[in-house]
């Protein structure tokens, strides 16, 4: 079954494409060349080569999937797969997800009734009409896609920048207080996503696809328009009903811009986990209508192909799963459809909010395949011909926007977004993104308060009252301050010399010894509780002097007091470098030797890093997107044994051209 206006469209698509001189450019063949992005320790790659992409987000989840630019579909998406931070979330191997995931049609019928437009097998969204981005349209990374089509009877080749990678942020991640008091425990993060998106110039609109995959395993799809509205005066009409009047109103004829829907046909072939797979939908009923707090949910698996009904009711939902798959809860892996979109109900292809087939190679494209395996049919062909059980699902998602034009959108028109989500359902046990603290809240009810975890808020001190340690001097520590735990802390310790252990050093104090001069003495605190996750906390390190012709011989050293040593306030010098990558290089120096300890660096929007300082010195590599601002990036130093604590802060200020 096709829709009734998709045989004009290619009549008029070429009248059109004449008028504006675009038939010149078709695509025939458009390799991906994309900068190879997997980190070498991420094991075996995916074996798409330079089309592999692997992203650890600041957050600690990881994505990785295969890239490239199709010259008719243009971003396409395959083998997704995606690991959750390291912690106690479940796992720490990579998750495949997705199979593939496209745009298979974009159909732009206008309200009257004359013109209706097939983008994706019409023009194409991955030759010529792929535009090349920079650092307006990329805050990112931009990665090189390859190309060779005929423009007119030329045979062009070249190398673009024509996909975009940029880690972002998404507001916050998540939160939790265990009491309103503003000093009571609470555990807050940012979240972090990886877009990809691309850019196409199709007529006088202009589309980005960009795919949002978040800390959190959701995969966002998403169809940007943007250009300027049509310039012909076929689109432009004086009857109310079909229009909306941008002119300014003393024009006459009053002329009116068409309405008309942009409605993205998506093809999502999954792939969780390995073997067969299931449709499960889900609807909901109140079987008491005395009782509005009674409502109850049913799934049912689908056996085979199906559209989804014209009228199903906003609550029904669908997922894909895996019984086979399952997270360490026992549960099986799922991903869940959410479409908050409308549907166009004037087209069979476009009116199911989704429709389920089998996986075949053949069915490229939603409507007007151009696979000579399955010529010119559509979704409503697919899903009428399919006979076998639905084991290996693909989900042709429909996303509808109707476009009723104001005067805003011209021009340049503001981007107008329609999109849809593919959120984690059990693909693990606990969210991706766990803190240790929370891992023991896993089902319930949970009604203990204070940490999962063993967790060091303020590190140890060592204590001496010698100005000066040498053999003999006495070394003390406190333990730290830890969070408050779910179950009473008992604490070890382990004395280190240049960070290895000392061989029986576990007591309270330490006697320094002539092994220990020419090195650096620091404390270990082990902290463990019932069932807790054990933790640790080490102090910054005390360096002993070496023996020199001049030093006097050793006296006894005092008994050690609780007062520690004078400390003084370094200088914290800060150095910007755009020689490549931006970064920022860290230095603090003081008269009291090298200083040792951390440095907090933070930056908008949550963005932080903590390093350690080697031999007195740390640099940090600044994102991109974040060095395109003037932002402002705080930086402190959180003190050690000879120095105290120190900040400064230094405003970005992006390169000029």
């Amino acid at each position: 079954m096709r829709s009734d206006h998709l045989p004009r469209t290619r009549a008029v698509r070429r009248l059109l494409a004449l008028a504006l001189v675009l038939t010149g450019p078709i695509a025939i063949v458009a390799p991906t060349g994309l900068a190879s992005v997997a980190a070498a320790e991420d094991g075996p790659g995916l074996g798409c080569g330079s089309a592999e992409v692997t992203r650890t987000l600041d957050t600690g989840s990881a994505w990785r999937m295969c890239a490239r630019i199709d010259p008719v579909k243009g971003l396409v998406l395959e083998q997704v797969q995606f690991r959750p931070a390291p912690g106690p979330s479940g796992s720490s191997d990579w998750l495949p997800v997705i199979d593939s995931l496209y745009l298979a049609q974009l159909v732009v019928p206008y309200d009257s009734g004359t013109v209706g437009f097939n983008d994706v097998t019409g023009f194409g969204f991955g030759g010529y009409a792929l535009l090349q981005q920079d650092d307006r349209t990329c805050l990112g990374e931009t990665m090189p896609v390859e190309q060779s089509f005929m423009f007119g009877p030329d045979l062009v080749e070249r190398t673009i920048p024509g996909i975009c990678l940029d880690e972002v942020g998404t507001g916050l991640g998540w939160a939790a207080h265990e009491d309103n008091d503003a000093q009571s425990d609470s555990y807050v993060q940012q979240g972090r996503a990886l877009e990809i998106s691309s850019l196409t110039k199709i007529s006088w609109y202009e589309y980005q696809q960009k795919v949002t995959l978040t800390d959190q395993g959701t995969i966002t799809v998403g169809l940007g328009a943007t250009g300027d509205l049509a310039p012909l005066d076929s689109l432009f009409s004086e009857d109310p009903a079909v229009g909306w009047p941008v002119n300014p109103a003393d024009n006459e004829p009053a002329r009116r811009a068409q309405s008309h829907w942009h409605n993205a046909v998506y093809r999502v072939d999954f792939g969780i986990g390995t073997g067969e797979q299931r449709v499960e939908q889900w609807d909901y009923t109140q079987p008491d209508p005395l009782s509005p707090a009674h409502i109850e949910g049913a799934g049912t698996v689908r056996t085979q192909a199906f559209n989804a009904p014209d009228d199903v009711d906003p609550q029904t939902w669908w997922r894909v799963l895996n019984p086979t798959s399952l997270n360490p809860d026992g549960h099986p892996r799922s991903y869940e459809i959410v479409n908050n979109a409308i549907q166009d109900p004037y087209d069979p292809l476009t009116r199911p909010k989704v429709s389920f087939t089998n996986n075949h190679p053949c069915q490229e494209y939603a409507s007007d395949n151009l696979n000579i395996g399955c010529p010119n049919l559509a979704v409503p062909d697919y899903v009428a011909a399919e006979t076998a059980p639905l084991t290996d699902p693909v989900a042709w998602v429909n996303v509808g926007f109707h476009h009723v034009v104001r005067d805003e959108d011209q021009s340049p028109m503001p981007a107008h977004w329609q999109e849809f989500s593919l959120a984690p359902r059990d693909l693990l046990a606990q969210q991706a993104t766990t803190p240790v603290e929370r891992s023991c809240v896993n089902g319930g009810p949970i009604s203990v308060y204070g940490s999962c975890a063993a967790v060091n808020t303020v590190a140890p001190r060592i204590t001496t009252g010698a100005a000066v340690p040498d053999v003999g001097t006495a070394l003390s520590s406190d333990r730290g301050s830890w969070r408050a735990a779910r179950a009473e802390l008992s604490f070890t310790r382990q004395w280190l010399r240049d960070g290895q252990p000392i061989t029986g050093a576990t007591g309270i104090q330490y006697l320094v010894g002539a092994a220990d001069r020419g090195h650096r003495i620091s404390v270990r605190i082990n902290a463990t509780g019932d069932g807790l996750v054990p933790g640790s906390a080490t102090s910054s390190e005390l360096r002993i002097p070496e023996l020199t012709t001049s030093s006097p011989t050793p006296t006894p050293t005092p008994a050690p007091t609780t007062t520690p040593p004078t400390r003084t306030t370094p200088a914290l010098a800060l150095t910007l470098s755009r020689q490549g990558p931006p970064r920022l290089q860290i230095r603090v120096k003081g008269k009291a030797g090298t200083a040792t300890g951390t440095v907090v660096v933070r930056g908008p929007h949550g963005w932080k890093r903590i390093l350690t300082l080697v031999h007195g010195r740390v640099t940090v590599r600044i994102p991109k997107a974040l060095a395109a601002k003037r932002a402002r990036l705080v930086v402190r130093y959180r003190g050690d044994t000879h120095y105290l604590s120190v900040e400064r802060s230094v405003r970005l200020r992006p390169a000029r051209h």
